[in-house]
């Protein structure tokens, strides 16, 4: 009978030790093609040697493009993290690079007339998502401090594109009412009138620039910030031996 019991825990040990020895090579498999930007292999076999939580491959893959500016395949692989069930707090962070990625997404010239609707609509979509689970909210006390942080910055993003497509609208409105003016008065002084509204243009362009560059410094340290996290996140995890790991924690998950 003991024999019998001592065969079991030496064949379940060697499982183990086979399935960490397995995972550990596999990782560096992977990193090695993700580095050669090789993406023609099927990467998923971790899915069968982690059954309890598959979101983690994806969470990974996701974090491997995101470091290659494929913010759009970025995305898919976290949204697919985020179906596999990740366990109470490890959400979060997986939203925060979601919005993380689609403000990368936005045009350097994101307050322009031209790109101002697209930005408002992808400020939304990134409020939206930090507020699933409750990890963010507008009244900011969301369970995640980053995701909260992250939040309010793109709430205060969007408050700014709003308040310039409004007066995107009023002097558009302006310059029609103008034309209708001049063309009913016959012209006027037309010189004097597009001195005033050239200098006026000016001043707006000026303020808005400012405005526009004062986030993107905080934008860029958030996103800078992040990439900080998962890089110290990895060297602990390798210092520590638990191989492969991005997670915002010092647990062990393979």
């Amino acid at each position: 009978m003991k024999k019998t019991i001592l065969i079991t825990i030496y064949a379940i040990a060697a499982v183990i030790l086979f399935k960490f020895a397995f995972t550990y090579a596999y990782n560096e498999w992977v990193i090695s093609k993700y580095s050669e930007e090789d993406y023609s292999e099927n990467f998923s076999l971790l899915e069968v040697g982690n059954l309890t939580e598959k979101y983690i491959v994806h969470f990974n893959n996701g974090n491997i493009r995101y470091k290659l500016y494929d913010y759009e395949m970025a995305i898919e692989e976290y949204e697919k993290a985020l179906s596999l069930d990740p366990p109470e707090g490890k959400e979060c962070p997986i939203r925060v690079n979601i919005a993380l990625c689609k403000l990368a997404e936005l045009s350097p010239d994101w307050l322009g007339e031209e790109h101002i609707e697209e930005s408002i609509e992808i400020l939304e979509e990134c409020l939206e998502v930090l507020s699933e689970d409750d990890c963010a909210n507008e009244d900011g006390d969301g369970h995640d401090e980053d995701a909260q942080t992250l939040y309010n910055e793109i709430l205060e993003m969007l408050n700014q594109a709003q308040q310039e497509q409004e007066q995107q609208q009023q002097s558009q409105q302006q310059s029609q009412q103008q034309e209708q003016s001049d063309s009913s008065s016959g012209g006027g002084d037309s010189q004097s009138d597009q001195t005033t509204d050239a200098s006026q243009s000016k001043s707006e362009e000026e303020s808005r620039n400012q405005r526009e560059s004062s986030i993107e410094q905080k934008m860029q340290s958030q996103m800078e910030g992040a990439d900080d996290q998962r890089r110290n996140d990895q060297k602990g995890n390798d210092e520590e031996g638990s191989g492969w790991n991005y997670n915002y924690d010092d647990e062990e998950i393979w």
